[in-house]
């Protein structure tokens, strides 16, 4: 299962595996990334909650920002390869 997400997810997360440049990656890096996540799901789904039922549809921008930005890193902490991981984090060894 998690193979053929892989291929499903493919263009998202080849960028991120792309390269040969050293990288640093510690086992904390995917924990804090999965916490993160949640944390991001968790406010969008606050806001989504929250908003009043006539508001302008402009409020929606950041429940989108927030849950879209929640789902990726959750990809990528279950897909993504430990260079991906540490890409996403930015951690250069250098």
């Amino acid at each position: 299962m998690k193979d053929h997400a892989r291929r499903l997810c493919a263009p998202l997360l080849n960028p991120l595996e792309a390269g040969d440049a050293p990288y640093h990656y510690a086992p904390k890096s995917r924990a804090i990334l999965v916490i993160m996540s949640l944390l991001f799901i968790a406010l969008a789904s606050a806001l989504g909650l929250l908003l009043p039922a006539g508001s302008d549809p402009f409020f929606i921008l950041p429940v989108a920002v927030f849950g879209l930005l929640g789902a990726l890193g959750l990809l990528v902490a279950w897909l993504g390869s430990e260079r991906a991981v540490a890409r996403l984090w930015n951690s250069r060894q250098g």
